[in-house]
């Protein structure tokens, strides 16, 4: 009897992670299918929030505005974000392939995007690297700029 556990025991965990791979596969498919379908989107509501976003800057010359103008470019920061995550995704998946992108995701989920330049870097796409390259920046500078705006305000109002 306690063979026959064993070997259902053993057949279960084979199951569960024959299961588990399955899933993660699926997931990744469904996921890169998604990214793709949406780029497109997030890559033209970036383009109307970068335009937002400068005509909003030539407003925060008003301290009146600073606080309101601070917080939209700090959430635009996270759409910029967001397109930079999947184009990152995509290019790792594309070049790379799906290891590359399962490690990428392993280092916090944001590892793709360092991991897609590397492999623009690697495979000699200097355009993909440099779009990589500035939307991190745009990211990540856009983010400091909100704060930064935001932070002034609170200092001339209290």
């Amino acid at each position: 009897m306690e063979t026959l556990k064993s070997i259902g025991g053993a057949l279960l965990g084979i199951a569960f992670f024959v299961g588990s791979i399955i899933a993660l596969i699926l997931f990744f498919t469904v996921g890169a299918k998604v990214g793709a379908t949406i780029l497109p989107f997030v890559s033209w509501l970036t383009g109307i929030l970068f335009a937002i976003n400068i005509i909003a800057l030539l407003i925060a010359i008003s301290r009146k505005t600073r606080g309101v103008v601070g917080i939209i470019i700090f959430i635009s920061s996270y759409v910029y974000g967001l397109q930079t995550w999947i184009t990152g995704l995509l290019v790792t998946l594309a070049l790379w392939g799906w290891i590359a992108v399962i490690i990428g995701l392993f280092m916090g989920g944001v590892g793709v995007v360092p991991i897609g330049m590397l492999a623009a870097i690697f495979n000699g796409e200097w355009g993909i690297f440099f779009v990589l390259l500035l939307n991190v920046i745009l990211t990540y500078g856009s983010r400091a700029i909100g704060m930064a705006l935001a932070e002034s305000a609170e200092r001339t109002d209290g």
